[in-house]
């Protein structure tokens, strides 16, 4: 059975416009009563298929470049039959002109349109003996640029659209990411953890008959081992937590110079304005390189710039020692590290680079947009 929709005279979001629109329509309709039938019917005939080309343009996008046109032409024969002035209504016109999906398909309507209204003025000032009139073509003017306008700015609000919908599914793609990064340190972390405990708290129950003392021993090992998993538990807890830039710079200070590593940072980080999801991933890439220079770089100076670019921050961790690719270290120890932080850095869009050289030791360059800027300078266009 096909489903029937209620009939509805215009779209939703064009309600108000479309009874403005009506009201307008009397004003032919008027001008047309006053005179005698035979000479207002082609009038009337031209006012129906304007408003019933009007309505189906809105609804019928396939068709609506032929709905423009016959609009375009509808105003045209109540111009050329009655009086020029009927052709503002191509201000009505332009609106379907403006939906159309291609810059060509506007560009010929709008030739077409221009063409029509300038012939409709020399035939009809021809017919009546009269110099044209020239005071139409500001007017002309406005209507050959006005599609082009709409074009660009119902274009610049898809874009809009596109990129708040980009953002959401980087969202989502982020929140997925989160719940399997917390799986997995369940599963290796305290999953190991908890094994161990039940395997102990079975031993503790075979050993009280036989083997009190040992059985006290074990148990003992039971309460640190329990102890371990409250700390794993809030170190995760932690982690979940929304981290600042600043935040993180203070802590990666007090550890380095617990490391008796020399800590420096150049740029102003509480001036970043951008998205909280953008955020902490900078902190947290943040972290884990900070931590592969206190395991890795054997360094005696770390020093963290922040760089601010069009649509993009750059954060760039140097150090100065032998790198996690020096000698007596391999890539291996800190690749899981970096593999973390490349992956995060892939969910919105951001890029890690990493170079060594024997001279002036290890660089990071993490590079992640400002989703809130561009979200800005999108909307003041």
């Amino acid at each position: 059975m096909k489903l029937r929709l209620p009939f509805r005279l215009f779209p939703d979001n064009l309600k108000h416009f479309g009874l403005i629109w009506v009201i307008n329509m009397t004003v032919p309709v008027y001008f047309l009563l006053q005179l005698p039938f035979r000479e207002a019917w082609i009038g009337f005939v031209a006012v129906v298929i304007l408003a019933l080309a009007f309505r189906q343009a809105l609804w019928n996008m396939e068709g609506r470049f032929a709905y423009a046109l016959i609009q375009i032409t509808s105003v045209a024969v109540l111009g050329y039959a009655y009086n020029p002035s009927f052709l503002y209504f191509g201000f009505y016109c332009i609106m379907t002109v403006g939906m159309l999906p291609t810059v060509r398909k506007v560009a010929f309507s709008v030739a077409y349109m221009v063409t029509a209204f300038v012939l409709v003025m020399y035939l009809y000032y021809e017919k009546a003996g009269e110099a044209v009139h020239l005071d139409f073509i500001p007017s002309l003017i406005i209507l050959a640029v006005l599609p082009f306008a709409m074009k660009s700015h119902r274009k610049a609000e898809e874009l809009r659209q596109q990129l708040r919908h980009a953002n959401d599914e980087i969202e989502r793609l982020i929140k997925n990411e989160e719940r399997q990064r917390i799986a997995r340190d369940l599963h290796d972390t305290l999953g190991h953890t908890l094994s161990l405990i039940t395997l102990k708290g079975e031993l503790v129950e075979r050993l009280i008959p036989h083997d009190p003392e040992r059985a006290v021993r074990e148990a003992k090992d039971i309460q640190t081992t329990s102890r371990t998993v409250l700390k794993q538990v809030r170190e995760l807890i932690s982690d979940m937590r929304a981290v600042h830039l600043a935040d993180e710079l203070r802590q990666a200070g007090q550890i380095l110079s617990s490391a008796g590593i020399g800590f420096e940072t150049v740029g102003d980080v509480e001036r970043i304005r951008t998205s909280p999801v953008v955020m902490n991933i900078l902190s947290m890439c943040l972290r884990e390189a900070v931590t592969n220079v206190v395991k890795h770089s054997k360094a005696k100076h770390c020093k963290v710039k922040l760089i601010e670019k069009s649509g993009s921050y750059v954060l760039k961790v140097h150090d100065d020692g032998v790198g996690i690719d020096g000698a007596g270290s391999k890539l291996g120890q800190a690749g899981s590290g970096l593999l973390g932080m490349k992956e995060r850095l892939s969910l919105i869009e951001g890029t890690l680079e990493f170079s060594k050289r024997e001279e002036t030791g290890t660089t990071l360059t993490i590079t992640v947009p400002n989703v809130v800027k561009r979200q800005q300078t999108e909307g003041n266009r």
